[in-house]
This record gives C-alpha cells, sequence and structure tokens, in this order.
C-alpha cells in the first residue's frame, strides 16, 4: 500500500529520517519525518524498518468471462505446511482506483447493490432495529440512531453479502487474499435534527513512536447505503490522505470542518471503500431527513482477531449453522483460521 517510490527509509532514534543522495540523513539528524514530505512518501514510514519500500503487486490486466475488463494478481503464500500455494485475485477494477484508494484513503463506487435489493436489506435492517431498541446492551440512541452489529448472526439475508463484487476483490487487491468480513449496520430515524457522528477514525490504535516491529492496522470498511443522502439528512465528510497521518489528532466530539475535506451524497444501492484509519464524519440532519441506514461490510485480515463484545447479541448465531456447510472459501470469511 505504499508509494512506488525505491527511495530506502532508515529508522532513527524518535522517527525516520530519509537518506540524502551526499551521504547522511537529508533531515540532519535526529528528528520527526519533515511533515512537508508526501504523504505516499510518508505512509512507507507506517510499513517499514530499515528497508526499501515494498512494491505494489503486479495487477496484470484481465479480460473475464463476459468480456469485461479486470485485474488479476497471483500471492504466494510463504506456507511452508502447505508447500507455499498461490490464491489468485481476480478483480474487475482500473488499477487507477485501486491506487486512487491507497492513496486518498477511499474510493465511491455507485450502484453496487441493485436499488430494490438496497431498499429491502433496508427494510431487514429497521426490523432489527425495532427488535434490539428493547435490549440493555443495545448501542441506542432513543429517537436519533442505533447501531446494530454481528448481522450475519442476525438475518441469512445479509449472508449473499461475503461475496459481494467488487468489494470482496478489492479487498482481497489491497490487503492480500486471506481476509475474513465482519458486517455491522447504523440506523438514523426520519425527521430528527441534530443527528451526527463526529469525526473518528475506525482504529485508533497507533502508538507514538512507532515500535519497530509494530503491525499498522490495515482494513478496508465498505459503507453501503441504502437510503438517500441529501443535505437533509447530512452528507457523509471525509479528509483525503489522513488514513496516513497517525499524527492527526482532532479532539472528542469535534464537528467543526477540516482543511481539505470533502462531501460525499448517495442514492440507494451507492457505496464508499475507506481505509479503517481514514477520519470521518457526517453532517448534521436536518428536521426533513428521512431515514439513513448504511451497512460497514469490514474486510480485516485473516489473521487479526477481535471481539467487540459490544451489542444485542443474535438469540442464535446463524453463523455456527452455515460454518457446518460451508466450504473451505466461505468459513474463511467468517473468520476460520489456522496456521
Amino acid at each position: 500500500m505504499a508509494s512506488s517510490s525505491t527511495s530506502t527509509i532508515t529508522k532513527i532514534q524518535k522517527g525516520w529520517t530519509k537518506p540524502s543522495p551526499h551521504g547522511g540523513n537529508s533531515t540532519g539528524g535526529h528528528s520527526r519525518l519533515p511533515s512537508c514530505w508526501p504523504r505516499s512518501e510518508r505512509a512507507n514510514c507506517l510499513f517499514l524498518v530499515d528497508s526499501s519500500p515494498p512494491k505494489r503487486p503486479e495487477w496484470r490486466w484481465m479480460v473475464d468471462t463476459e468480456g469485461r475488463p479486470g485485474l488479476r494478481t497471483d500471492f504466494v503464500l510463504n506456507d511452508q505446511v502447505r508447500d507455499y500455494p498461490t490464491r489468485s485475485v481476480e478483480c474487475t477494477m482500473d488499477p487507477r482506483d485501486l491506487d486512487e484508494l491507497v492513496r486518498t484513503g477511499f474510493l465511491v463506487r455507485r450502484g453496487i447493490l441493485n436499488p430494490q435489493v438496497a431498499t429491502w436489506l433496508a427494510g431487514i435492517v429497521l426490523k432489527l432495529a425495532r427488535s434490539e431498541q428493547k435490549c440493555p446492551e443495545a448501542e441506542y440512541l432513543p429517537g436519533q440512531s442505533i447501531y446494530i452489529r454481528a448481522l450475519l448472526d442476525k438475518d441469512a439475508a445479509f449472508h449473499r453479502l461475503l461475496r459481494l463484487e467488487p468489494a470482496l476483490s478489492i479487498a482481497r487487491s489491497l490487503l492480500g487474499p486471506q481476509v475474513w468480513v465482519d458486517l455491522e449496520a447504523r440506523l438514523n430515524y426520519q425527521g430528527q435534527s441534530g443527528v451526527a457522528v463526529p469525526w473518528h477514525s475506525h482504529l485508533p490504535v497507533i502508538p507514538d513512536p512507532l515500535p519497530p516491529f509494530f503491525s499498522y492496522p490495515h482494513q478496508i470498511h465498505c459503507l453501503i447505503y441504502l437510503d438517500e443522502v441529501t443535505e437533509l439528512e447530512g452528507p457523509l465528510c471525509l479528509i483525503p490522505g489522513s488514513h496516513m497521518e497517525p499524527e492527526l489528532r482532532i479532539p472528542l466530539g469535534d464537528q467543526n470542518d477540516q482543511p481539505g475535506q470533502v462531501k460525499l451524497y448517495f442514492e440507494p444501492g451507492d457505496a464508499v471503500f475507506i481505509h479503517a484509519n481514514l477520519w470521518h464524519r457526517t453532517i448534521p440532519s436536518s428536521p426533513g431527513a428521512g431515514f439513513r441506514r448504511l451497512l460497514l461490510l469490514g474486510y480485516v485480515p485473516s489473521w487479526v482477531k477481535a471481539d467487540v463484545s459490544r451489542g444485542a447479541l443474535a438469540e442464535r448465531p446463524l453463523t455456527a449453522d452455515l460454518m457446518r456447510t460451508a466450504d473451505a472459501e466461505t468459513r474463511e470469511l467468517l473468520g476460520e483460521f489456522t496456521w
């Protein structure tokens, strides 16, 4: 996910410097990496210890069985036990779109779901919301919003999203071929003004300074909008490139405009892919706002495990039944992974 630069990044006492072509460090000593560096250069520092930036995978053009152009990446896993297997990922995307997602931290895809499917899923989300409002564990702000977790355990209708394309192949192209899928939903109620989510990112775990072997938290989150989002519902605001700026600190609860922010509006079925550490917020809603329902389809490397332990639990987790009869790929998407 780093840039294609071939410069060597050198570790120093409390940060990083870039080697000078004349010898020594271009910053002249033990100092932080200059903020004037391009973001793509600074991003390399998040992944490396005394090594050259990783080269981008070889994305090869391909044409699928229906004649649509796309990409293919052949990943060889360093898994000795399985005799170094090759996992191929085919993605119907232009490499420039993937580069844009890496560079800016977001990528908009219109119509990733058929509008009728989006409306159908919106109804299921509303049904779940009404059911969970009564639960003491629910993440519910009465009359404003509710957050619903573990959707794959709560309605089998969501199981078809396990292999949603091009979402899955985008995630595998950028995170590697082994990922698992988490699915959650957020609902803002209609007719309410002032409902908003302040500036935040999803993985606030990056220390300063970075430890030499720090595992940088990369995830791809696909936000799928099930309702129209206009000025009334409040657009989504993003800060492009902020996923590469761990030094960016915004106070808790802040809803002020930020330099360089962009606003996004959506139709039912539209989606935006974001790096999980991209800073984003929503503009407060207006009295005439309609429902604002969205799905958060999270793609996580298979070896990264976490139990959120929040929200209302499913009475009978559906994924347990699905696991018993599923093929190996589906079990991996549901979180099964062994070394």
